[in-house]
């Protein structure tokens, strides 16, 4: 599903620490250790959450305390401890029929034991209740999905505290972003998504999907609930550290006679504080005004409707229709990368309830020619992508995309449809996602129309540090940046890079950056050659002589740090050729 959960290492479950929006960036006396990126909008000085690209300290002094204790005693979950927060003098808080309310209806469908008693479930409890402001956040987000979280889940005959884990994962926001490119409210990495057969493309991603994702990660959980046994507890560990890992733990138990509960393995420091902050919002929402906790009414109903589209529909157009601005069905719908539903891909709107059904019957009686908001270009002399591209404001890769072009080249009359500027190309520049090492003869041009990124979003993520560029300077590519899939070429005995080079409008030196190709590398007949931009990363390498990880990972455009991750190595680890390093997270099976 995922990945493993550690700053320091990546494991099976595919990424390293996600989106922790209630964390910040969590350290505990040893204890827990994560990185993550805050959600928009959260910026109470109450939470200790900032959007400012920081990692601020969340954990209250209270929790941070009994939890350097338990660890000098050596007793984190046995140990009693009553948070600060809880009163014993309250009203108790009027819940409404389930059928009324969908906080009613989680609440009354809880099935997992409590462990109040556990340290670690106390102290989450705390933060929770000493960090309302996030939570009432966590809570407001939740409101156009929760209904369609909750039917899935009940669908599944899953325990309702399973709807709560988007609160952990992501805040319940549809759009949050890790720095390691975690996306979505059940936090999918790229691998992860493609695992699940989530789709994810240049005009959709299914990790942002609430609906989509809801989906894949509620399967993936019954999957897990499977193989081990009916343990949720353990179930959950393995969606947070990778089935791989708590197989490992188990096996380690079982080996050396000890108990094999999630409350006793050897996990992740991230995983033994997982399933702990799901079973702290579970207490708090069994006594809310024990914690000082106003819990929300929420009507029982869908607050949101999923329509089908009859072809490629323009976001403009669609909210034209439904009478909303276009940034408020975005919000609805952060799947949809582009300025339109994917042609002849997903053809799925989130939108508002109350508006569904006339939605449907304009989409029913509009000609579909009118939903879709472009333009036209019949392709004259001298006109190359390139040129067009900068003409009207989009990236060479958009026109690719929305033509359905393998490559650069184009003919005179021909037809090209030529997507409105704009068009949610690049992400939010506070979230990079990833970062690229500049090569002898890049511009800042080159790199945001590889990236399908504009040049202002790239400033804008870098700030004056880009204004020259110089090779091995790193730079960061905005989050929702994707590559082309490039063009490829079967290599013929005979052919020579010049040769490939000459057939396909581009360099020998463009060939040797996109393959990684060292001068001298023979050409191997029956092997691929990118031609119009950078070939996919290996999942693995083999060490050469005089190789490094400094040169490893610059030369597949990696940090030498995310590159020990991979690997498990340490700072003092050396490099015998011949050694296979992994270059891609590793996914489970």
């Amino acid at each position: 599903m995922r990945a493993e959960k550690s700053c320091t290492r990546l494991g099976p479950r595919f990424r390293p620490n996600t989106v922790r929006p209630i964390l910040g960036c969590l350290l505990v006396a040893g204890l827990v250790s994560g990185c993550a990126t805050a959600p928009h909008g959260d910026t109470s000085a109450a939470t200790g959450d900032s959007t400012s690209g920081k990692e601020p300290s969340t954990v209250p002094a209270a929790a941070s305390k009994a939890l350097r204790q338990a660890a000098a005693n050596g007793d984190t979950d046995q140990t009693s401890y009553e948070a600060p927060a809880a009163r014993t003098n309250y009203v108790p808080h009027k819940w409404p029929a389930p059928s009324q309310d969908l906080w009613s209806k989680i609440r009354s469908g809880f099935k997992l034991a409590p462990n109040d008693e556990r340290r670690s479930v106390r102290v989450w409890t705390q933060f929770y209740a000493t960090h309302t402001n996030h939570l009432s956040l966590s809570l407001q987000r939740a409101k156009p999905f929760l209904w369609h979280v909750v039917h899935q889940v009940e669908k599944r005959n899953m325990p309702t505290e399973i709807a709560l884990l988007p609160i952990v994962e992501s805040g319940y926001n549809p759009s949050a972003k890790s720095y390691m490119g975690a996306s979505g409210l059940w936090q999918f990495m790229p691998g992860t998504a493609d695992h699940m057969s989530l789709p994810r493309d240049w005009w959709y991603d299914g990790r942002d999907d609430p609906i989509a994702s809801t989906d894949a990660a509620l399967n993936y959980l019954q999957t897990l609930h499977q193989r081990y046994d009916g343990n949720w507890l353990l179930a959950l560990a393995a969606y947070n550290a990778g089935p791989g890992r708590v197989d490992n733990a188990i096996a380690k138990a079982r080996a050396n006679d000890q108990p094999t509960d999630y409350w006793d393995l050897d996990l992740p420091d991230e995983t033994t504080q997982y399933v702990p902050q799901l079973l702290a919002l579970r207490r708090i929402m069994m006594t809310p005004a024990r914690f000082g906790v106003n819990w929300p009414k929420l009507a029982n109903a869908p607050r949101t409707r999923v329509v089908k589209l009859p072809g490629q529909t323009s976001m403009k157009v669609a909210a034209h229709m439904l009478g909303i601005s276009e940034t408020r069905l975005r919000k609805l719908n952060p799947g949809m990368r582009r300025w339109a539903s994917e042609p002849g891909g997903h053809d799925e709107l989130l939108v508002p309830a109350a508006k569904a059904s006339a939605f449907r019957s304009k989409l029913a009686r509009i000609d579909p020619s009118h939903l879709i908001d472009r333009r036209t270009h019949i392709v004259r002399r001298g006109d190359s992508l390139s040129r067009l591209a900068h003409s009207y404001g989009v990236s060479v890769a958009s026109l690719r995309q929305a033509n359905n072009l393998h490559g650069n080249r184009i003919r005179i009359g021909q037809s090209l449809t030529v997507p409105r500027p704009g068009s949610h190309e690049s992400a939010p520049p506070s979230e990079p996602t990833q970062t690229y090492v500049v090569q002898s003869g890049d511009t800042l041009w080159h790199i945001a129309h590889r990236y399908s990124v504009s040049v202002a979003s790239l400033k804008s993520a870098n700030g004056s540090s880009v204004n020259t560029l110089r090779p091995g300077q790193k730079i960061e590519i905005p989050v929702s940046a994707k590559p082309p899939a490039p063009s490829t070429v079967v290599v013929h005995a005979g052919d020579s890079l010049w040769s490939i080079a000459k057939n396909n409008d581009v360099t020998v030196k463009q060939l040797r950056r996109w393959n990684r190709m060292d001068k001298g590398t023979p050409l191997q007949p029956g092997s691929t050659i990118a031609v119009d931009g950078p070939a996919p990363l290996p999942s693995f390498y083999e060490v050469e002589p005089g190789d490094s990880l400094w040169s490893i990972a610059n030369r597949f455009s990696m940090q030498v740090n995310t590159l020990r991750s991979l690997n498990d190595m340490s700072s003092g680890a050396t490099l015998q050729p011949g050694e296979r390093l992994r270059l891609q997270p590793e996914v489970s099976g």
